[in-house]
């Protein structure tokens, strides 16, 4: 509710949408703020940078530099075959696995001790020796540490220069080639060059050893093997021949068997009788019908008139029959000639029937013989077609038992054509080999001292930075006005940069200015230090009206005056959440402003547990408001003038306890004293106490027509002003604005006199000061 009533009544608050343009001045202050950022923190980032390049540079030279020596191994996607399909072991393979494998073998811990012995590092100096003052320090404060976790030493001698050896050596593929780069380093060159070669030697050797160890295992194995076929061929081929015998089954040649080629034979035969049969029953069926009348008519069967004798008889029968017909023309039919011929006619065809009945009764006899031989055939075949199905029912065994004999003999002989090329297989080649032997170097390569102390420069530089941007970032408080309207919705009336005071002297500056000229009169600060900063912080706006400072003050006044026009501002009261953000000095410095443009002005130290500016102005300790509001002093007598602005002011030295001040802040004579300065004066500045710690603020905010927060820039927290908020609801009437105090910013590059410098202008201001 606060913040939406705030920015209902202030319309300078930035909206909750922003046009392209506006984003791309937002953007454009990010960066702005970025420069200035760092800008502000200028001397911290320095002096990070230059303690990182300081650390960097002191432990490039405390490092032992190191000799790095380079062997690189190529894993040969070529293969190299001297027999077919020899090899036991095969290629290690090309892909992204093997070749990473492959690297880490060649750093494995088998290596890396095989390393050691062959070049005795055990009684090295750089790896068997115990490391000089700091290891040995170190192995002492570890040895509880060890002994915890190990539990019992191993008594390895080489365990520590493996390790000191595997940490001095780095293995690494080349990109995305078949080539691994190892690196050694040592303290002497020619070391460094010894232990990468003996890496590339030992890797080599240890390719072609578990070669030849794994072909002697398998050509032991092979050979066991076809020792153990050799004997189940033998025992399978036995099995197979025993049953054959058992059942009977031989083997017709072309792998046909002998029951089938006689069941085939014997189908054809009975086809053929069955032929033969047929054709003797149709030749019968038609001698039967032959007659002499229908064999006189030639209609007789073919059978028949093939016959030599029917065709003799026939032609005999035919010769009589003429003659005869010929005698009965010319005898007549009782001529005893006549009766002659017709005898022999008649003796004719009865040799003709005679001669056709043999065919008949031949033709029979043929038909009973085929269908004899047929039912015959078809007896036999029955019998064997029984016999050809237990034949074929022991058949699947056989085959099965023929089926086990052949995988025996293929594997048989696979295992023994494999244990021949295995025996013969004495020469084994790595798989990888040598591209580039290990040379001596002939400088150190770590530490790279240049890239070190350069890393250091500009990584101390980035973290110079980075704490400056997180500094500002993840700042508890408000750094820009802006942040003030954003954030708690609350308009800005003025920032004011900060003042600070020339460590060693008197002089005050603004952050970043430095004097063209040598100071004058540079004084220590006595043990009132802070006292004097107090006075010369109160005339600076009056010493140096040009500054920044001053132009900020009336930027203020004029904000006030702007609403005024609105709504009644006679009596202002100046306040903050907690104490020391400047609130009396905003108050004064306001007040005088405002006197030197003619208006009649009343400046009140209206907090009277800690009054601050009788000493500020340098006036008179006594006759302060709680005298007036008292009734020990009059109007007139606690009211002063300041000399130099003509600025009337009520302000006293003397402290009162808590509750004598709420008491005296809210008697009667408080509340006419404002009523009546309202109406004498243009202008009633009332520099109030803070609002969280003590509750006199709050009395006073009724008797205002205005109130003007005074928040210190980057170290007043936001919960504190939005807790202020929420404690005086009242106040949200009441507040004109708030004053961002303590700004650092680049303000004096749009004021100021650039011939005249704040050490001559602080100069002039501590001798009107002792003056």
């Amino acid at each position: 509710m606060l913040q939406r009533s705030i920015e209902l009544r202030n319309p300078l608050v930035p909206g909750a949408h922003a046009d392209p343009r506006g984003r791309r001045e937002a953007e454009t202050d990010a960066i702005v703020d970025i420069l200035r950022c760092l800008k502000r923190n200028a001397r911290m980032i320095v002096a990070v940078a230059l303690s990182g390049t300081a650390i960097a540079t002191a432990a490039v030279f405390s490092i032992t530099p190191q000799y790095q020596a380079t062997s690189a191994v190529l894993v040969d996607p070529r293969q190299t075959k001297i027999l077919q399909d020899a090899e036991v072991v095969g290629r290690p393979g090309t892909d992204n696995g093997a070749i990473e494998s492959e690297v880490e073998l060649i750093q494995s811990d088998a290596l890396v001790r095989k390393v050691a012995e062959k070049l005795n590092l055990k009684d090295d100096d750089e790896f068997g020796s115990s490391g000089g003052i700091l290891s040995a320090i170190k192995s002492v404060i570890l040895l509880p540490i060890r002994l915890l976790s190990s539990g019992e030493s191993s008594g390895d001698p080489l365990s520590g220069v493996v390790d000191k050896l595997q940490k001095a050596t780095s293995a690494k593929r080349r990109g995305l080639t078949y080539v691994i780069e190892l690196n050694a380093w040592s303290r002497d060159a020619q070391k460094s060059a010894e232990i990468a070669n003996a890496f590339v030697e030992l890797y080599l050797a240890e390719q072609i050893a578990a070669k030849s160890e794994a072909t002697s295992t398998a050509s032991r194995w092979l050979n066991e093997r076809v020792d153990e076929m050799r004997v189940r061929v033998s025992a399978s081929e036995k099995a197979l021949e025993t049953y054959k015998a058992e059942a009977g089954l031989f083997d017709g040649g072309a792998g046909e068997n002998l029951s089938n080629r006689q069941l085939s034979q014997l189908n054809d035969q009975l086809i053929d009788a069955r032929a033969k049969a047929a054709s003797a029953q149709s030749k019968y069926e038609q001698l039967k019908q032959v007659t002499p009348e229908r064999l006189r008519s030639a209609a007789a069967s073919p059978d028949v008139l093939q016959s030599s004798v029917v065709s003799n008889l026939r032609g005999q029968y035919a010769d009589a029959a003429r003659q005869q017909a010929e005698r009965e023309a010319r005898y007549g039919p009782q001529h005893p000639i006549v009766s002659t011929g017709r005898a022999q006619v008649a003796d004719l065809e009865r040799q003709i029937t005679a001669e056709i009945n043999r065919i008949v009764t031949s033709a029979k006899t043929e038909f009973e013989m085929a269908k004899a031989r047929q039912e015959s055939l078809e007896i036999s075949l029955e019998e064997l077609k029984d016999k050809a199905a237990q034949y074929n029912q022991a058949g699947v065994r056989l085959r099965e038992l023929e089926r086990e004999v052949q995988a025996n003999r293929d594997l048989f002989q696979s295992f023994l054509a494999r244990a021949k090329q295995t025996s013969e297989l004495s020469l084994q080649i790595a798989d990888s080999r040598v591209v580039s032997p290990a040379r001596v170097p002939s400088s150190t390569s770590y530490p790279r001292k240049g890239l070190i102390i350069g890393l250091g420069l500009f990584g101390s530089l980035g973290l110079g930075m980075a704490l400056a941007l997180g500094r500002d970032a993840f700042g508890r408080g408000f750094r820009r006005s802006a942040d003030l309207e954003r954030e708690i919705g609350l308009q800005s009336l003025a920032s004011i940069p900060l003042v600070e005071l020339r460590p060693g002297s008197r002089n005050l500056m603004l952050p970043g200015r430095k004097p063209r000229q040598p100071e004058i009169g540079v004084r220590s600060v006595p043990n009132n230090g802070e006292e004097v900063f107090d006075r010369l912080l109160a005339d600076f706006a009056l010493n140096q009206p040009d500054s920044s400072f001053s132009e900020s003050v009336r930027t203020l006044y004029l904000s006030l005056k702007q609403q005024g026009l609105q709504r009644r501002m006679g009596v202002v009261l100046i306040t903050s959440a907690l104490p020391g953000e400047g609130k009396s000095t905003v108050a004064l410095n306001l007040a005088r402003t405002a006197a030197q443009t003619g208006e009649e002005v009343l400046l009140v130290d209206g907090d009277l547990r800690r009054p601050a500016l009788a000493k500020a102005m340098h006036l008179p300790g006594e006759g302060g408001l709680n005298d007036f509001l008292s009734g020990h002093a009059d109007l007139a007598s606690v009211v002063k003038q300041d000399a130099p602005t003509n600025l009337y002011a009520i302000a006293g030295r003397q402290g009162v306890p808590g509750a004598k001040s709420i008491a005296l802040l809210s008697s009667y004579r408080m509340t006419q004293l404002i009523d009546h300065a309202r109406d004498v004066f243009d202008l009633v500045v009332i520099d109030a106490s803070p609002l969280l710690p003590v509750a006199d603020a709050r009395i006073l905010l009724d008797r205002a027509d205005a109130v003007v927060m005074v928040v210190a820039s980057e170290r007043t927290s936001r919960d504190a002003v939005t807790t202020v908020f929420r404690e005086n609801p009242d106040l949200t009437e009441k507040v004109a604005g708030v004053v961002l105090n303590g700004v650092v910013d680049d303000f004096e590059r749009y004021y100021g006199d650039p011939k005249r410098t704040f050490a001559e202008v602080n100069s002039q201001m501590e001798r009107q000061t002792h003056e």
